[in-house]
């Protein structure tokens, strides 16, 4: 298999596993990932994040507008990240103010463990927020011409929605974004095998 499909895939599980997830606004309670997709998520997932793209609104998203939206991203995240440490908002973080959100943090996460203990659930698949998104962004989705169009990332979006949807009834299943995992996961062993040839 090329590399281009072997991305694919795994910009198509990021894509599922997220796409319930993406509209939500900060500090809302977060999207179950082992949840069904539909090709409308995924319709609606592409056109979200389109809009996020094309900040000019031209129609066009380009690779410049896609750094400057990380950046932005970037920036809300780490102002989050300050507000959530800074309790006594005096814009400031003090040790002890770090180390209870640290504790309520492990807390937390114990509490998430034993509950998907309980249900007997597996995590789902992280949405990429390295390596697929920063291939995308650093040329695979806008090609030569230098930007996408909202038609185009549909296209991709969908198209690569069908690969994995393997019983074809218009719903992406965990399973079939485990099955889509695994095969990604033996194409990778089958081209370092090569690379060793």
């Amino acid at each position: 298999m090329n590399k281009k499909l072997v991305f694919s895939a795994g910009a198509a599980l990021a894509i599922a596993a997220g796409a319930a997830a993406v509209a939500q606004p900060a500090g809302a309670p977060r999207a179950d990932r082992n949840a069904d997709v539909t090709r409308q998520q995924v319709i609606e997932r592409a056109d979200q994040r389109f809009a996020r793209l094309d900040t000019n609104r031209d129609g066009r998203a380009t690779r410049e507008e896609a750094q400057q939206a990380g950046e932005q991203r970037r920036a809300e995240r780490a102002g989050r990240a300050f507000d959530r440490l800074d309790l006594d908002r005096d814009g400031s973080v003090t040790r002890a103010e770090f180390d209870q959100a640290r504790a309520q943090r492990a807390e937390q996460r114990s509490e998430r463990r034993a509950e998907r203990g309980e249900r007997g659930e597996r995590r789902g698949f992280r949405r990429g927020r390295g390596r697929g998104m920063h291939a995308m962004h650093g040329g695979r989705m806008f090609g030569e011409q230098g930007f996408v169009t909202l038609e185009q990332m549909r296209e991709r979006a969908l198209a690569r929605f069908d690969r994995l949807d393997a019983n074809r009834d218009g719903t992406l299943t965990a399973a079939e974004r485990r099955q889509g995992r695994e095969q990604m996961r033996e194409q990778r062993r089958e081209r370092r095998g090569g690379d060793n040839g």
